[in-house]
């Protein structure tokens, strides 16, 4: 009696998984691109193009992808101090802060970009990784461009450039967020990705246009977040580099607009109440709000008052002098951590933090292929520019900011299964 072959064996489910596999490539460059200029397009590039098919390829194969990765810990840490500050948030103020902390904990989806990442991308083919490089970096020299172009016409107007801050496609903030992790990202490729004159040159062209429109935007927290990074990667992979520190500073005296030049100074004085001229910005007031968010988290130590609830007690706490009213977040990663998750949400970020730190080190250290060492380093600086600049904004807040740091933490997670090696905590699926 002759026998059946499996269906795994013929040469139509081949086809299909083939089929399936080759349906993620223009995903994975979309998604990338996205990541620079509007993560409505990373979101729908993962969903339609990278997480179905591998969700269908799953379903055949009866082989689900998943696998303990470094971050899985760290993760559930951070959602579970979500979970206990909405759960206390009732006794803050009642059912409408506990209701509104529980809505944003079981919405936050953040991390699924990076579980995506980690599963969906081991074993790519060699062309595909710089291709989303290449798309990353062309997309956000693009942005940068248009970034420099609303600059610009905004000086030649006349116009107050704090009423028409230049952020690209993005809001300035976050814009400057997300050009200081892809600069460093650019920087880790120049000093570890092994690339040809050519594509050196090419990568410099594309950095120096992103370097302008994060100077256009004005994003001061942004500069000195690139600043740490780029110290610290120098540190690291090459210490020549730190000679680029006074050569930036003095090439940016003789080239760089006013307007920029004024907001660079106004750095010094950023811890006073009033700016000395309209010029150099709008009154600075994040002080203001530190302390007022500060009198709110003495209150609630512990555990907090609860997700996205700062807005609705902020002018309970606030000075009478104070002129900001109804602030939804603290402007700084920490406090804010504090006032919505108490002591056990900062606990939680900082398990985080030193898992990723730990996550990148080893990549850059140990890493077999040049790849896997540009993510390393890169995470290295990206998390080092993130906590610098998170002094002065939320930027754990920030959804575009955190999908570029997730996806350089997933994709090394991958990089590393695919070298044939699991990272140091994880096991066989």
């Amino acid at each position: 009696m002759a026998t059946v072959a499996p269906i795994e064996d013929s040469a139509a489910f081949r086809s299909v998984l083939a089929f399936l596999r080759r349906w993620q490539y223009p995903g994975w460059i979309l998604f990338a691109a996205g990541l620079a200029f509007s993560i409505s397009l990373s979101n729908w590039a993962v969903f339609a193009f990278i997480l179905l098919p591998l969700i269908v390829k799953a379903d055949l194969t009866r082989k689900p992808p998943v696998y303990r990765t470094p971050l899985d810990w760290p993760f559930a840490a951070l959602y579970a101090s979500m979970i206990i500050s909405s759960a206390t948030a009732y006794l803050v103020g009642g059912a409408e802060f506990g209701n509104r902390s529980f809505f944003w904990t079981l919405t936050y989806a953040a991390p699924l970009i990076y579980y995506t990442v980690a599963f969906a991308l081991t074993d790519p083919p060699p062309w595909l990784a710089k291709a989303m490089l290449v798309a990353l970096f062309a997309a956000a020299a693009a942005n940068s461009a248009y970034a420099v172009f609303q600059f610009g016409r905004a000086v030649a107007e006349g116009a107050d450039i704090f009423t028409v801050r230049p952020g690209g496609r993005l809001f300035y903030m976050t814009y400057g967020g997300v050009m200081m992790l892809i600069l460093t990202a650019a920087l880790a490729v120049m000093l570890r990705g092994r690339l040809a004159v050519r594509s050196r040159v090419g990568l410099g062209v594309l950095a120096a246009i992103m370097l302008a429109g994060l100077a256009a935007s004005l994003v001061r927290s942004a500069w000195v977040g690139l600043a740490a990074a780029v110290f610290v990667m120098a540190v690291i992979a090459d210490r020549r580099l730190l000679w680029a520190f006074p050569a930036v500073a003095v090439l940016a005296v003789l080239i760089a607009p006013r307007p920029i030049i004024k907001r660079a100074e106004s750095i010094l004085n950023a811890a006073t109440d009033r700016a000395p001229a309209q010029a150099e910005g709008p009154p600075e007031f994040r002080v203001d709000i530190w302390r007022t968010t500060m009198r709110i988290a003495r209150d609630y130590p512990l555990t907090g008052i609860g997700v996205h609830n700062t807005l609705h007690l902020y002018d309970e706490y606030k000075d009478k002098t104070s002129v900001e009213s109804q602030v939804p977040h603290a402007h700084n990663n920490y406090i804010q951590l504090v006032v919505e998750r108490g002591v056990v949400g900062l606990a939680a970020f900082g398990f985080f933090i030193f898992a990723l730190f730990r996550l990148f080190a080893r990549g850059y250290r140990r890493g077999h292929s040049p790849m896997t060492r540009v993510l390393g380093l890169a995470g290295i600086g990206a998390t080092t520019g993130f906590l610098v600049e998170g002094f002065f904004e939320y930027t754990f807040g920030d959804y575009e900011i955190m999908a570029i740091l997730y996806t350089l933490a997933g994709a090394l997670v991958a990089a590393v299964r695919s070298e044939g090696r699991q990272p140091a905590t994880a096991t066989a699926p």
